[in-house]
């Protein structure tokens, strides 16, 4: 007999376009993706729409709620925006767009989802799913019957690259945003996996992986110890879940050992994250002082992809980190990081632009080579996070993020 049909994948259910429900998710969607869902309380919601929190409540049970029509809102639309013609071109624009009408809140999907119920999620999922199948389809029609090989790859590429417009507030018109991200993603449909290295050197020497750190002991030991079981547990878990007693038992020591090396644990995610902030300058420096003036840009940037890539898929959970926790930092730790993170994107858009001149063809202005670091990066942690950061897939990421950093 033949088997029973797969049931629909689920769908988000987004409250009602215009509703009070609707406007109140798109605000503490904001306040989501600032502040971090356990950061985030109903009361800073309430303050937004100059309402109670106890109004809120007549029209919602409660936080999660709000954070599921938020997560919700967002993926209905985008799944609707892929549900057009199957033309990459048509496909590109839609999602551009739509992800720029969500630009102020757009990094929710990529830091939060895993706060949702396991069947929530699974609605989230479906769709995103949805998305990538519709692209990876326009993606062969774009290659007119050529290689089938990679097209899923460069579905989810693409998709990172104009998801990686919710992640910074660079100054971009649609129009300009929605050519940027045809033109990426034209170069990424017809790239295969024989040929997504081209661009660049592809005989370079294999990149410097830091040394690992000398054996620790004592408090030393304690300290490190704290730091990684952090990273480990709030990776894992999300911050407000995570506590002393749980990453003492972790390290085997008890919690009031950890208090004599951090005064609680915003102190100690806040030295996670400076960890990880040291990682990638360091990381800059090293590349800078091994490269000459003389050195080959192009090579170079390829270098030092090779290089992040590398220590994306050694340190991931570190890297989400320091991305995703800032908003449960105080405000002069946060101001200070993400001045860090802005030096080290001028850094790499540098590169870009040095790049391009040598290669003698049209220079980009500084925003958009700042864009196109933006969406090489989400490329490699968007394609780490969904492979767990499974060293076999470092090589695939990086041939695929070379295309958007170095075009042509």
């Amino acid at each position: 007999m033949p088997s029973p049909p797969a049931p629909p994948a689920p769908r988000p259910e987004a409250p009602p376009p215009g509703s009070r429900r609707a406007e109140i998710a798109l605000i503490a969607a904001e306040e989501f993706t600032r502040r971090g869902y356990h950061a985030t309380r109903v009361e800073h919601i309430a303050e937004r729409l100059a309402v109670t929190p106890g109004a809120l409540y007549r029209h919602v049970p409660g936080k999660y709620e709000i954070f599921r029509d938020a997560v919700a809102i967002l993926m209905s639309d985008l799944d609707s925006a892929a549900a057009g013609p199957v033309d990459l071109d048509h496909l590109v624009d839609s999602i551009t767009r739509t992800t720029l009408a969500h630009r102020s809140r757009a990094a929710l999907y990529r830091w939060q989802v895993r706060y949702l119920t396991a069947e929530d999620r699974a609605a989230v999922v479906a769709a995103d799913t949805r998305m990538r199948r519709r692209l990876a389809e326009a993606v062969r029609g774009r290659r007119r019957g050529g290689p089938d090989a990679g097209a899923e790859s460069a579905a989810g590429a693409i998709l990172s690259c104009i998801a990686s417009l919710g992640y910074h507030r660079i100054e971009i018109s649609a129009d300009d945003a929605v050519s940027l991200m045809t033109s990426i993603a034209a170069d990424l449909a017809t790239s295969t996996p024989e040929t997504q290295g081209a661009a660049g050197a592809t005989n370079l020497a294999p990149p410097v992986i830091p040394a690992r750190a000398p054996r620790l002991r004592g408090g030393a030991a304690t300290r490190e110890g704290a730091i990684e079981a952090a990273i480990a547990r709030i990776h894992t878990s999300g911050y407000d879940d995570v506590t002393m007693e749980a990453i003492g038992a972790d390290v085997g020591v008890a919690a009031s050992a950890l208090y004599r090396h951090f005064p609680g644990k915003s102190a100690l995610l806040t030295a996670a994250v400076d960890r990880t902030a040291t990682l990638v300058e360091e990381l800059l420096d090293r590349h800078a002082a091994l490269h000459s003036p003389g050195s080959d840009p192009a090579e170079a940037l390829v270098d030092l992809l090779d290089q992040y890539v590398e220590i994306a898929f050694s340190h991931g959970p570190e890297l989400m980190l320091y991305h995703s926790e800032l908003g449960t930092l105080d405000a002069d730790d946060r101001r200070r990081l993400r001045r860090a993170q802005r030096g080290q994107l001028d850094r790499w858009a540098g590169l870009v632009l040095e790049a391009a001149r040598a290669r003698g063809g049209p220079e980009p202005d500084e925003a958009t080579a700042r864009l196109r670091v933006h969406a090489a990066l989400a490329v490699v942690l968007d394609g780490g996070q969904g492979t767990g950061f499974h060293p076999a897939a470092a090589a695939r990421f990086a041939r695929l993020a070379r295309i958007p950093l170095l075009p042509g």
